[in-house]
């Protein structure tokens, strides 16, 4: 049995050469193989790596960036731009004075989302940067968001 593809797909960590172009088919082998190495998360296909004694490797993928922010107002929404990720952590710095309220696909308010006091962290798995929202409750207060690819 092969199957046809009609629109490839590029796999995150395996390089392939000459690119993947028109209607490919695949033999049974080739799709079992590729099943076995990638996993979907809902949006994206993704390699699965596993150690020497083959154990599945679950460590955090590679850090992006990190981000700084300071609210320029009380009571203030923070958004993101439109920006693939697999991971981020959230901190509230340690010398604020107010809360922050964390959402992810919604508009974060006090007591809507999840808080984060002084020196608070949270880490969430989503699919792009654009779905994280913040809720700054004092002027001033500062957030690090570190951010995986």
């Amino acid at each position: 049995m092969s199957v046809e593809i009609q629109i490839p797909f590029k796999i995150k960590g395996i390089p392939v050469k000459p690119e993947l172009t028109g209607y490919l088919k695949l033999d049974e082998n080739v799709l079992q193989t590729i099943a076995a190495m990638c996993a979907w998360d809902g949006e994206a296909r993704r390699l699965l790596a596993c150690s020497l004694s083959g154990a599945l490797n679950t460590i955090s993928p590679q850090v992006k960036g990190i981000k700084n922010v300071a609210s320029t107002g009380g009571n203030e929404v923070i958004t993101f731009t439109d920006e693939p990720t697999s991971e981020v952590i959230v901190l509230a710095n340690s010398a604020n004075t107010g809360d922050v309220w964390v959402d992810i696909d919604g508009v974060p308010a006090v007591d809507t989302g999840y808080p984060l006091d002084a020196g608070d962290w949270i880490k969430l798995s989503i699919n792009n940067m654009q779905s994280l929202q913040l809720f700054v409750v004092t002027s001033g207060d500062k957030i690090i968001i570190i951010h995986t690819v």
